[in-house]
């Protein structure tokens, strides 16, 4: 297991995703990690015209390290992987506020498990500046639908992974998007009630890949002649806390080492 800290901070994410797309972040926001971005826009043969950003919850980089054929789907689509480290507390809305903020906790205001409208600027917003179309697929009550309420983005609330994914699956089919934000948590579930490495949990990880790389698939099949980043990005990890249980609120690498996987279309 490890026993070190990845090096990128999650608030990294925005900026890379805003590179790629040209689009201008607030100056408050972190950087993208520029290395990354020229990869990736070298491979896209110019700025992404479009952004599928798939968020698998929970999933941190020990299962890729200890399980990583259940990864198998995620791979056949993406070329780069880089390992990032988690927010503090290491839950969903304090990492996903991070994500889509280009801020640390501290200044976004979010450091729990809380869930308000996020009143600064988010990578949403700032696309919605740009005149691009934005969209978020989640399942119900994701974490998602609250920080990014009140926001000229449109939302499906879906019951399940697999209403989740169908649903992304006709947004990309009715071209409808430019920037798509999916959120599933089957595994984050499972891995609650039953421990992060139990059969049901490694089940989860890969229904949930499988889920990626339908819409990947359709996202080249109705790309109408534009390109389009990827990226399989779970918002931190989870560690067995007792026997058939598991949770992630500590600074330890199990519960804030995870891997985002970008690829390109």
């Amino acid at each position: 297991m490890a026993d070190h800290f990845n090096k990128y901070h999650l608030k990294h994410f925005a900026g890379i995703i805003a590179d790629c797309m040209e689009i201008p972040l607030p100056g408050e926001y972190a950087p993208g990690v520029k290395w990354v971005s020229k990869i990736l826009k070298d491979r896209l043969g110019g700025k992404a015209e479009r952004a599928i950003l798939y968020h698998a919850d929970a999933v941190g980089m020990h299962m890729w390290q200890k399980y990583t054929d259940l990864f198998a789907p995620v791979h056949k689509h993406t070329s780069l992987a880089l390992p990032f480290c988690s927010t503090l507390e290491p839950v969903t809305p304090v990492a996903h506020a991070s994500m889509y903020t280009g801020l640390t906790p501290e200044e976004h205001g979010i450091k729990t498990y809380v869930r308000p409208r996020l009143l600064c600027s988010t990578l949403y917003d700032e696309m919605i500046k740009a005149g691009l179309r934005t969209v978020i697929v989640a399942q119900e009550d994701s974490s998602f639908l609250h920080l990014f309420s009140g926001r000229d983005i449109k939302s499906y609330e879906c019951v399940t992974s697999f209403d989740t994914v169908s649903t992304a699956l006709k947004v990309i089919e009715e071209d409808d998007y430019d920037l798509l934000s999916i959120h599933v948590f089957d595994y984050d579930t499972a891995a609650h009630n039953c421990g992060p490495e139990a059969k049901e949990s490694k089940n989860a990880i890969a229904f949930e890949a499988e889920g990626f790389d339908k819409i990947v698939t359709a996202a080249k099949k109705y790309g109408n002649g534009r390109n389009a980043l990827i990226s399989y990005s779970p918002d931190h990890g989870q560690h067995l806390v007792e026997p058939g249980k598991g949770d992630h609120l500590f600074e330890i690498p199990e519960d804030m080492n995870i891997v985002h996987f970008f690829g390109t279309i």
